[in-house]
């Protein structure tokens, strides 16, 4: 079936202004973002060998990763490539905690970062970790519990110890990632370009 040129381009047209959209601090491009290649991500999980709860990590995963790292997308227009790149790296992440006993090498691409990448990584989890602080308790908590243990807990134990029905954790959890997002957004902004 031969693509049509002028649906690609307005496809990559959209992403771009998406993209720039979302970094001015738009939630409804944000929303858009995910409708449009949530279903991608999943599936690019699902590939490299997730379940079907693994792959809503790994798009929980790669929401956080574009929600820090975004503004470094130097191409706007190559977003469904370094989603699914970010996907498929998520992936492996999730399938190698799943499995202990089945590490990956040292020399692999997990562990493969330049010291430049590296420091660079760890300025943006710092910044994570402050925006992190100024989000409500139960925020912190959720996010913290969901996103950033390991091993993650479940909906199910989340609500349970929050006194929360668990089809409602997924809902406050997109809320308090949409502060936490505006919150870096606002750092970011605020921020000496210097810093970074």
């Amino acid at each position: 079936m031969r693509r049509d040129p002028n649906r690609w381009a307005s496809a990559r047209a959209r992403d771009r202004d998406l993209v720039k959209a979302c970094l001015a601090g738009d939630e409804a491009a944000w929303v858009e973002l995910w409708v449009r290649y949530g279903p991608v991500v999943k599936a690019v999980a699902r590939r490299t060998g997730c379940d079907v709860e693994e792959a809503r990590d790994v798009l929980q995963r790669v929401a956080l990763v574009a929600l820090q790292g975004l503004d470094r997308l130097r191409e706007p227009e190559k977003l469904p490539g370094w989603l699914a790149g970010v996907a498929r790296f998520q992936a492996k992440e999730v399938i190698r905690r799943r499995r202990p006993g089945d590490e990956l090498h040292p020399w692999s691409a997990v562990d493969n970062r330049t010291p430049e990448e590296a420091l660079e990584r760890h300025q943006r989890l710092a910044q994570v970790r402050q925006a992190l602080f100024r989000l409500d308790e139960r925020c912190r908590r959720l996010i913290q519990r969901l996103d950033l243990n390991e091993p993650r807990d479940s909906y199910e134990d989340v609500a349970a110890s929050e006194g929360l029905a668990p089809s409602s954790i997924g809902p406050i959890r997109r809320r308090c990632l949409r502060r936490l997002k505006k919150i870096l957004l606002e750092m970011s902004r605020s921020c000496d370009p210097g810093h970074w």
